[in-house]
């Protein structure tokens, strides 16, 4: 290859990276509206676990492996009750309506009110879900849209979405 042809190409794809940062520094993300959060529910065990279930996924009851129990030695003082001592109690009831196989877990729930206007794109729809914990990962929200032709076809509008619903409840809510 000539030396006038090497300075040529080094050239073209100098101006071509140039072209590139322009169109990024000057792209519309800037002008994003905010993401608003609307509300954070708690959701109850059942109701969680029928929110996985009705989203497609397999809810199991098995017990994780018990750890090793270290007993502490009681003292004689009796204390007055503490918010400790009745969060403890309040668990202790809800574990006395479950069966032994099923463990509790409190899991956040986040909602919130999506405001999506016209030529807001896919991918500033993704992070502001992904900002507001509604999804774990933008990029995987992404390559869902991407993977079923979604992407080209998000909706303006407002949208009522949480952390429960699986990719396909937001897709369909949106599109």
């Amino acid at each position: 290859m000539s030396p006038h042809a090497l300075r040529g190409m080094a050239g073209g794809i100098a101006l071509c990276a140039g072209v590139i940062w322009v169109t990024y520094a000057l792209s519309p993300e800037a002008t994003a509206e905010p993401v608003t959060i609307v509300e954070q529910e708690e959701l109850e065990i059942s109701e969680m676990m029928t929110a996985l279930q009705e989203a497609g996924y397999y809810v199991s009851a098995e017990a994780p492996p018990e750890e090793p129990v270290v007993e502490e030695p009681q003292t004689e003082e009796m204390d007055s009750p503490t918010e400790e001592d009745s969060a403890a109690e309040e668990e202790a009831l809800i574990d006395e309506n479950l069966p032994e196989s099923v463990t509790v877990e409190t899991v956040n729930v986040y909602s919130m009110t999506l405001s999506i206007t016209s030529g807001t794109s896919s991918h500033d729809v993704a992070n502001q879900l992904e900002q507001a914990k509604i999804i774990d990962s933008a990029s995987e929200f992404l390559r869902y849209l991407e993977r079923n032709n979604l992407a080209e076809k998000v909706r303006a509008g407002d949208f009522e979405v949480n952390s429960a619903m699986s990719y396909q409840d937001i897709a369909n809510r949106i599109t």
